[in-house]
């Protein structure tokens, strides 16, 4: 093959390579040659090559043994090995550093807490279906009693109601719905046949004892009545439905007084009843003017 040099005739390929190693070797041949200044530029490094910057030229000759390399020739101080750059390391960075740590230890241990609280919280058994609704009464209870609007304190009151309502079991959810549905429709015998069995089944469900004094009253039976009431505030002292009853029962009976009392006791679980409070202020008078 042949080759064309800019201004020559076309040569082989061989003469070609032989040109452009001749033009590289040409620097190590003059530096090899006998007289030739090894400190200069073009036959190795200058003397003094290790003060040089970017910019500047060839040391002039010196027999002096050349410095140590600086490796700060960008203008930082490198310190012996071992020791830190910045002289305020020591005191500043340091000081950080190690007041950083144990701020690291201490919130990387707060998440860990965090983390097993959440776990313990995940594995901790849950409470009771009792204990739930118990509480779930006692705070609408304290709401019941801080209300002063009629309509909110209603709206407590149908609250606890619809708890009050609740079962566990499903047969004697089932027995109290069918109960309720025979009174509203007047047929006590049914209704007071069905809460009969329903407070064999779950004697302690407060409202079954309720429903039943209820119906056993509509059907004339205060007596009856009467031991059921006994029944629910031993269950449930704070029904205040059972408590009303009860003041019905002691009205008609002739004993204002004791009504007077119980009456005055349901206002202080359910304040928020003006029909109550204004047959408390008559029977009051009623009482009052008795005593004198």
């Amino acid at each position: 093959m042949l080759r064309r040099l800019p201004g020559s005739a076309w040569l082989p390929t061989f003469q070609v390579l032989a040109v452009i190693g001749a033009a590289f070797l040409a620097p190590a041949a003059a530096q090899n040659t006998p007289g030739a200044d090894k400190r200069g530029w073009r036959g190795g490094l200058p003397n003094g090559w290790r003060m040089l910057g970017d910019d500047e030229g060839p040391a002039p000759p010196t027999d002096a043994p050349p410095p140590p390399f600086d490796f700060g020739r960008d203008g930082q101080f490198l310190p012996p090995r071992g020791q830190s750059a910045n002289p305020l390391s020591k005191n500043g960075q340091n000081g950080a550093a190690k007041q950083a740590a144990p701020d690291d230890q201490a919130a990387k241990a707060a998440r860990v807490k965090a983390r097993a609280d959440q776990l313990k919280k995940a594995l901790a058994p849950k409470p009771e279906p009792a204990i739930l609704r118990q509480q779930a009464l006692d705070e609408l209870f304290k709401h019941l009693s801080a209300a002063s609007d009629p309509d909110e304190a209603k709206g407590y009151a149908e609250a606890i109601k619809h708890i009050w309502m609740q079962s566990q079991s499903d047969t004697a959810r089932l027995i109290m719905q069918r109960a309720t549905q025979a009174a509203a429709a007047k047929n006590y015998p049914l209704s007071l046949s069905l809460l009969d069995r329903l407070v064999a089944l779950e004697p302690d469900w407060a409202e079954a004892w309720n429903q039943r004094a209820a119906v056993k009253f509509l059907m004339q039976d205060s007596d009856g009545a009467m031991a059921d009431i006994d029944m629910v505030m031993k269950l449930e002292p704070r029904h205040f439905g059972a408590l009303m009853g009860m003041g019905v029962i002691l009205q008609r009976a002739g004993l204002d007084k004791r009504a007077l009392q119980v009456f005055n006791k349901a206002l202080e679980i359910y304040p928020a009843q003006p029909s109550l409070k204004d047959s408390v202020e008559k029977l009051s008078l009623d009482v009052n003017g008795r005593d004198i």
